[in-house]
């Protein structure tokens, strides 16, 4: 076993985060395609409400998310700690003790894998404000109509007596 490769039970382990991020990013790609439709059906409707304010901005993130490509962020990522690629392996670990060219438009790894991380942090506020938002909203609405629904059968059965 050489210096670059990981113990027997770690490769295992980072298989299995692998895996599970993977199923996840498929999960996030499958709610990210409802969502989608959903805002794309209702966006007159429930445009001005706060709730749904968020829920545009979770769109746009997972939009931008998509654009980052994730996938082959973590596939490389993870051939590179596995040590499939040990040569890139050594080029990634001195490519982070320089410090990046200014002149140079191209992003680096660690650059790309901090910005996906800064973009999937970004998103929970909003996810969590239009889920407390829309909770509110459907508590008042279950209010309201209970409070009709009483007052309903009341003047029906007060007409029925009458006649």
């Amino acid at each position: 076993m050489s210096k670059l490769d990981p113990a027997p039970s770690m490769a295992s382990d980072f298989e299995t985060v692998d895996q599970r991020l993977q199923s996840f990013l498929g999960q996030l790609l499958s709610e990210f395609g409802i969502l989608d439709r959903i805002v794309y059906k209702n966006k007159n409707q429930h445009r001005r409400c706060s709730y749904f304010q968020y829920l545009l901005k979770v769109r746009r993130d997972i939009r931008l998310l998509k654009s980052a490509n994730p996938e082959e962020i973590f596939r490389s990522s993870f051939d590179v700690i596995n040590g499939k690629r040990p040569k890139q392996k050594v080029q990634l670990l001195e490519s982070l003790k320089r410090k990046k060219s200014d002149s140079s438009n191209k992003q680096t790894f660690l650059d790309r894998l901090l910005g996906l991380a800064r973009l999937l942090s970004q998103m929970v506020e909003p996810i969590l404000k239009a889920a407390t938002q829309h909770l509110y909203f459907r508590v008042g609405s279950y209010a309201i109509l209970s409070g009709v629904g009483n007052t309903e059968p009341a003047k029906g059965m007060s007409l029925s007596q009458k006649l």
